[in-house]
């Protein structure tokens, strides 16, 4: 009997959108092999016959239908699949990653200045922001953990005042550059996720939006987050001639800044600890 993925036939996978079976092969390279071969190089977990079967069904269709293998995300399935395949023939392997590593107190102060020094600004100089410093708050943002690995998180880059006009915000922007954090929910709909785990939409969106604002701080600009409703998503996809399954989520105003605002602090850490109380 043919092997289903996520209720999906070979017949189906092989005529389904190309983003949407990137989006399975993300998520079976993480579920059937990443979450499961580490506790099965520790001796935790006996590996099951038919590790990474599933992710290398999918890969074999990806290449069949002739779709890039050389992008970022495709080689890190490639590798998983490749690992997995050499485990089921007995093969020995390594992996060459690090644990992870304490950072030295120069480094700890550095991170500690990005984490507690950030504030959310919302005035700007006229001083533009150059298209590497963008690309590098996107990548940022691109690179911000999701739930799954299901690869759903777009952007859209607003430079002009006329375009600005299109996202209904509490903020006026004078000066800067908007970027809008979208999402390509054809991924999360294939997957069943929009069903089974539809929060898993909204924290993809806001670890994006978190990372852009650390990076814009990183680089000396300012930032501030804020979110849209309905009117704004379907005003956003009729100006750019989008597909209805094309949503934004949230949008981050950056620039030079214009102000120094007194840095938002919050309740003592020990009131923040939830502990049970006595009966």
């Amino acid at each position: 009997m043919p092997v289903k993925i996520h209720g999906y036939t070979e017949e189906d996978l092989i005529k389904m959108d190309s983003e949407a079976l990137r989006a399975i092969l993300h998520e079976r390279s993480h579920h059937t092999v990443e979450v499961l071969i580490y506790r099965i190089l520790s001796g935790k977990l006996q590996k099951p016959p038919s590790l990474g079967n599933q992710a290398k069904t999918v890969l074999d269709i990806w290449k069949k239908r002739g779709l890039p293998t050389d992008a970022p995300d495709i080689k890190w399935c490639i590798k998983y699949v490749e690992l997995a395949e050499k485990l089921n023939k007995g093969e020995k392997i390594e992996i060459d990653a690090e644990l992870p590593k304490p950072f030295s107190d120069a480094e700890m102060k550095t991170v500690e200045k990005l984490l507690y020094e950030r504030r959310s600004i919302r005035q700007f100089i006229a001083k533009p922001v150059s298209d590497a410093m963008v690309r590098k708050i996107l990548y940022a943002g691109l690179m911000a953990p999701q739930g799954c690995n299901v690869g759903s998180t777009r952007f859209i880059v607003l430079r002009e005042p006329e375009q600005w006009k299109i996202v209904r915000s509490d903020i006026p922007i004078e000066h800067g550059v908007m970027i809008v954090v979208c999402q390509d929910m054809r991924i999360y709909k294939v997957l069943r996720f929009d069903q089974t785990w539809p929060h898993n939409i909204y924290f993809d969106a806001a670890a994006a939006a978190d990372h852009i604002c650390l990076m814009a701080h990183a680089l000396g600009l300012g930032a501030c987050w804020l979110t849209h409703g309905e009117e704004t998503q379907k005003k956003i996809r009729e100006h750019f001639g989008l597909p209805e399954y094309f949503v934004s989520r949230c949008h981050i105003i950056v620039g030079w800044p214009d102000e120094a605002p007194i840095k938002s602090q919050r309740m003592k850490l020990d009131e923040a600890i939830i502990k049970k109380r006595r009966p």
